[in-house]
Order: C-alpha cells, then sequence, then structure tokens
C-alpha cells in the first residue's frame, strides 16, 4: 500500500518532517525466494521474476546495492539513521527494506532488430520491527529497452546485456526510492499521557480527534509498549504489552491523517491468480487505486516481516521473542480475484494481425464472521493492430490490461460502501450467552462483537472494552451471542445487563442465518460437455454474493487459486507481526452450492474446422446449482437452460475467443438462477 504526499494540518505535529524517527538499513534484497521464470520459455507457472534477474543479483551487486542504499538513505535522511537498534531506541526506529515485486523480459521484434524490455518494480518499505505496522510503502519502475540483433537473440552476449541492464535498474531504482520518500514522507508525533487506569485498563487522554485509533501500538521513551483496545474522539482505552517501567507517557509515529484514525480497518488477505501475476504488485495497484477517499482504511502490511524479524534479529541486539508478534487482527478483510486473461491473436490479412486481451477482476470484504458485505468487479479489454509481426507480446498486453482493471476495480470497490455505528445494549445475561436488543437488525449470524462497560473516570463516561463474542443465533428484535475471550487476560470482569455492544455496520441488514450459504468444499464444481469455462465457478461464487438477499460466506469450498478464508487469515497472522493465538474463528453455513454448467454446440463441423472460415455455432447451456446440508447430502437443485448463438473464427482461436463470449453471457443467466434460488429458499 502507498502512503504519500500527505498534507498536515493538525497542531500536535512535530516541527521536523520526520519527527523523531530512527531508519535501520535492513541488509540484502527481499523477493528472489521464488520460482524463475526462464526467458523463451512458456510455462503456465511462470512467475513475475526473470531467472536472468536472479541470476544478475551477484553477490558483488549484492554488496554495491547495499552500500548505495545505504549512502542514499544517510544523504537524504541525515541524522536518522541508526547504526543499531537497541532496547531503549526500538520504539522510534523503523526497518528501511527493498523488495523486487516484479522482473520481466518482453521481446518486440523489428525485421532484422528486437527490442528486449526489461521492466523491473522495486519496493522500498519502512517497518516497525515491533509490530509488522508499515509506516511507509512505495514502489517504483524502470523499463530500459536493448536493441540486438535478431539473430543475436538468444546468444550469451545478448543475456549479459539483459543481465547489466537489471543490474543498473535495481541499483538506480533504490536510489530513486530513497529520494522520493524523503521528498513524500511527512511524519506527525502523536503524544498521550495515561490520564487514569481502571484494573489493568489503561485510560489515554487522547483519542480519535487527536489521531489515536484503535489497534495503534504507542511506545514510551523507556521502551514499554502499549496496545489500543478503544478510542473515542477525547480519549483512548489501552491494554499493556510490554511495562516494565510503568511509563506515563507515550508516543506514536503515524503517516495516517486524523479522518483516517477513526474509519474501520481492512487488511487484504488473499489475491487469487492463475496466470502467476505477481501478487504483491496486484495488490499495491488495487491498493493505490483506492486512495484516502474510501469509507474504510487499509491496513499495510510487510509480507516478507517473519524474514525481516528475523534478519533483523542476527543483525541487532532486537530480543526478537519476547518482542515482536503482538499486533491485532482488523474486524474485516478484502480478497481479491484475478480471472484468467483471454488473450488470442486473429489474422486481419497477409501481414496484419489484430491482438485482443481481456482481462477481468473481483474484490469482495468480508467480516471477521467471514460473511460478504461488499462485492465490485472490473474488467478492460485492448484491441490493437499488429503489422509484421512487430508489436508487443501478448504476455506484455496482459500486464497492461490488468493493471487498468485494478485501477477500474480500486475506484469501484470504495465507491459502493459506507459504514454507520450502531450502539446496542444488552438485555438478559446466561451463562456463557448474552441477549442483545436488535431490532435494527445490526447483527448477523457468526458476526464477531465487542461488549463494553461504561465507567465513570476521572469526570468522564469511559466504554472499557470487556469481552470478545460471537452471534450464534438471532430472531426479528434480538441476537444470542456467545461469550469468546475476556479482552483482558490480568481481570476477571462479568458482562451484566446494561453492557453495550459497539458495531460498524454497512448497509446490510442480518437476514435469517438459516438461508444463508457458501460454496462446498467437499465436492468441486462440475463441468461437462463441449466447452469448458475457468471462470464458472469464480462467476457462481460472486453472482451469489452480489445477488442473493441472503448472507453468503467465504468460508466454504476456495476458488481456482484461491487460499480458503481461515487459512489465508492464518497465513497472515504468521507472516505480519500479528498475535500467533488468535480468536479466530468464521461462521460456516449449515448449506454451500456446487456449480453445475452442462453445454452443448451444434455447428458445421466442416465449416467451422476450417481453417479461416467463419461460421454459425449455437450453444445449449444448462447452468445452476446444488444444495447440500451438513452431511454433505443434495437437499436440491436450481438452474437454468438457454440456448444462444456464439460467434466462432480461426480453428486456434476458438477457446478464447468462446470464452470472452461467455465471460458476458453467464453473468446475466447466474442472476436468475440466484433470484430462483432465493424464492426457493
Amino acid at each position: 500500500m502507498q502512503i504519500k504526499k500527505l498534507v498536515w494540518l493538525l497542531p500536535f505535529l512535530s516541527v521536523s518532517a520526520y519527527a523523531d524517527l530512527q531508519i535501520y538499513p535492513s541488509k540484502g534484497l527481499f523477493g528472489l525466494d521464488q520460482e524463475c521464470k526462464q526467458a523463451f520459455v512458456h510455462d503456465e507457472k511462470n512467475s513475475p521474476i526473470a531467472c536472468d534477474f536472479i541470476q544478475s543479483i551477484t553477490p558483488d551487486i549484492r554488496s554495491q546495492l547495499q552500500t548505495s542504499f545505504e549512502g542514499a538513505l544517510k544523504q537524504e535522511f541525515t541524522n536518522h539513521i541508526a547504526q543499531q537498534i537497541q532496547q531503549n531506541t526500538k520504539h522510534k526506529t523503523y526497518v528501511a527494506s527493498l523488495e523486487v515485486l516484479r522482473a520481466g523480459e518482453y521481446f518486440v521484434e523489428k525485421q532484422s532488430t528486437t527490442e528486449i524490455f526489461t521492466p523491473v518494480t522495486l519496493s522500498l518499505k519502512l517497518t516497525n520491527i515491533l509490530t509488522g505496522e508499515v509506516l511507509y510503502s512505495e514502489s517504483l519502475t524502470s523499463t530500459q529497452p536493448i536493441k540486438v540483433l535478431t539473430a543475436d537473440l538468444r546468444s550469451s552476449v545478448t543475456k549479459q546485456q539483459i543481465m547489466q541492464q537489471y543490474q543498473a535498474s535495481v541499483i538506480t531504482l533504490s536510489s530513486q526510492l530513497v529520494k522520493k520518500a524523503r521528498n513524500d514522507l511527512q511524519l506527525s508525533e502523536i503524544k498521550t499521557s495515561v490520564l487514569d487506569q481502571w484494573k489493568s485498563y489503561l485510560i489515554l487522554d487522547k483519542g480519535l480527534n487527536h489521531g489515536i485509533g484503535q489497534n495503534d501500538e504507542l511506545s514510551s521513551a523507556e521502551g514499554d509498549l502499549i496496545h489500543v483496545v478503544y478510542a473515542d474522539s477525547d480519549y483512548a482505552v489501552a491494554m499493556p504489552i510490554l511495562v516494565n517501567n510503568h511509563s506515563k507517557q507515550f508516543v506514536k509515529l503515524t503517516t495516517n491523517v486524523r479522518q483516517a484514525v477513526s474509519k474501520p480497518k481492512a487488511l487484504v488477505v488473499d489475491v487469487a491468480t492463475t496466470q502467476a501475476e505477481s501478487k504483491d504488485l496486484v495488490e499495491q495497484i488495487f491498493s493505490d487505486a483506492i486512495g484516502d477517499g474510501a469509507a474504510f482504511s487499509l491496513v499495510p502490511v510487510n509480507k516478507r516481516y517473519s524474514s525481516l524479524a528475523q534478519s533483523i534479529s542476527e543483525q541487532t541486539q532486537l530480543a526478537q521473542a519476547q518482542d515482536i508478534n503482538h499486533r491485532e487482527l482488523p474486524d474485516l478483510f478484502i480478497r481479491l480475484n484475478i480471472l484468467p486473461t483471454v488473450a488470442y491473436q486473429k489474422p486481419l490479412g497477409k501481414i496484419t494481425q489484430q491482438q485482443v486481451v481481456h482481462s477481468e477482476v473481483f474484490a469482495e470484504m468480508l467480516d471477521r464472521s467471514g460473511r460478504v458485505i461488499h462485492v465490485a468487479h472490473a474488467s478492460d479489454e485492448v484491441k490493437d493492430l499488429i503489422s509484421d509481426s512487430m508489436g508487443f507480446s501478448l504476455e506484455n498486453r496482459q500486464e497492461v490490461v490488468l493493471k487498468n482493471a485494478l485501477i477500474k476495480l480500486g475506484q469501484e470497490f470504495k465507491k459502493g460502501i459506507k459504514f454507520t455505528r450502531s450502539d446496542l445494549k444488552i438485555s438478559a445475561k446466561d451463562g456463557n450467552q448474552v441477549k442483545i436488543s436488535d431490532a435494527g437488525l445490526r447483527l448477523s449470524v457468526g458476526m464477531k462483537i465487542y461488549i463494553y462497560n461504561q465507567q465513570k473516570i476521572s469526570g468522564r463516561l469511559v466504554s472499557i472494552p470487556t469481552w470478545e463474542a460471537t452471534v450464534i443465533s438471532r430472531d426479528q428484535n434480538e441476537a444470542v451471542a456467545q461469550l469468546d475471550a475476556a479482552i483482558s487476560g490480568r481481570d476477571t470482569l462479568s458482562v451484566a445487563k446494561g453492557d453495550i455492544v459497539l458495531v460498524n455496520n454497512s448497509q446490510q441488514t442480518a437476514a435469517d442465518s438459516t438461508y444463508s450459504r457458501a460454496m462446498c468444499s467437499f465436492v468441486a464444481s462440475e463441468q461437462s460437455g463441449d466447452l469448458q469455462l475457468p471462470a464458472f465457478p469464480t462467476l457462481t461464487y460472486y453472482a451469489f454474493a452480489t445477488n442473493s438477499k441472503y448472507p453468503f460466506y467465504a468460508t466454504g469450498g476456495a476458488l481456482l487459486g484461491q487460499m480458503p478464508f481461515q487459512a489465508s487469515v492464518t497465513y497472515m497472522t504468521q507472516n505480519a507481526g500479528f498475535k500467533q493465538q488468535l480468536n479466530f474463528k468464521p461462521f460456516v453455513p449449515a448449506k454451500c452450492i456446487q456449480p453445475v454448467l452442462k453445454s452443448k454446440l451444434k455447428m458445421d463441423a466442416s465449416k467451422c474446422n476450417a481453417q479461416d472460415h467463419h461460421c454459425k455455432v449455437t450453444a445449449d447451456f444448462t447452468l445452476g446449482v446444488r444444495f447440500f446440508d451438513q452431511k454433505q447430502q443434495k437437499i436440491a437443485a436450481q438452474g437454468i437452460q438457454q440456448e444462444f448463438n456464439l460467434i466462432d473464427s480461426q480453428l486456434d482461436n476458438r477457446d478464447q475467443l468462446y470464452n470472452l463470449q461467455l465471460l458476458e453471457i453467464i453473468p446475466p443467466l447466474l442472476k436468475q438462477v440466484v433470484q430462483k434460488a432465493d424464492l426457493a429458499k
């Protein structure tokens, strides 16, 4: 996620643009620990990193890069560079690290010569080594063409030129990123004092109005660390994490504008791809497109935090075992899904071809229960005319089209979601269950909630979070929740009638959970007949998530290229500084769906199989879903049959051309299936 070009008007800012920031340069280049892509080799599981790039990062180049990186940091951030991270400086020291997101090779033949493009995307992050929080992130791309004789394209001399270009690019980009960080990075240093203490909770004298929000980590000059568990306009409630010196003054370095602090936080936990697109680059393009104008704020993380933390513990005096992995999960999650790109070429004459590339992308927002609360979709298409084979490859065009689609997706995603705060009251308690008055249908089954006790402290009414709970049932006026875990392990606190539940809701109200659904995890999607559409299960998933009037959950089977929801969140907790033991139990509906697609084509085979001959094709489709219960027994089915014409073309492009048309034809049919299923329940 990029955090940049922010203007500061708050009165509590430090006079220095970098406040009391200390930067420790990490060693090495991250992102090289993955399979690489061989030049001239077609591989469906190819990598965003070219093997030539990895080979170019020799020990000598690593040393040059480290020297250049540290030199640029010292020049641009004079007096802010730390030679060591010690216990008394760890709270204000951020680790600067470099990571390669993409290093590709594209070939554009021009008769006797060929241009070789070597795009390299490098990222710079400033990471809080205690929490995994990313203070600043930026990436830059360098694409410098090399012109060679086509006859020499596969020669060792050309390979050496490519590797030298990679080496020059990565060193140049590292310096450019540091200079950009100096210009873009604007920090505020927010100071707060402990106003009072109630049991083990610390009451702070500043809150949302001063830029302190829930899940913030604050530190003291003595090295103490506290975690904010609730923030109101003019105060905050915190729990101690590492408190040895009983500090009364705490600080927070931030680049967040004040308005962002009070927004619900969302974490990108999965990027589903099938054609080896760079997941980090996909996420960054999407995050940039979200920007600052959304009703939520993205939680930036360093996915290589574990490797970074291990590296730092070997280089410094920081005691990693006790210092890291204290971060709490946010209440919202985002998953991205990149459908297989449709790309083909068709001849328009003896020397001219049309290049067609089409990309479809989806994004969804989930709450802690796994319920889908928001979905967005975007697409982009490019049609280029190529004469005498002189033009960019299909692979290069796929990258451009995907980037355009992701920018549209980010802009579309933030438009359609808003949140409202609801204050609900506990009406009764029975054992480890509580009843909550909720005539407005704000609480859905499976939702994670927090229960607050209100106390009069230092002359103000303070809401103190005491318990985490999960909604297990509801009727029209009341919800029932099960108490899961106390917020404070140091106190023995009970829940009583009159305690409150504070929730941020999207526009959706809770529907009857009896009819909630997910994808089946125990039975695969079924496709039979003459046509196979790889995207069909994904299209079915989003058809239900978007169009059904009943809740749809991400807690069933995973889609192609996707991790199961709970597994993806667990993965993030292990690699981005979050707590290792989290009370995270998403809700699994009693009913699940299996997408089913059957197809039959009718055509004049002699005409349609003749090269360069266009013909008419009639497609007969039966599509829908089967419903299963928790015993894995089929309980119902819903579908629709439709016949329509497909445009056919050159035999070599037939599958791609069919897929492109089906991406337009299938979604409206699936919407009808969803509507029929809702009526039948």
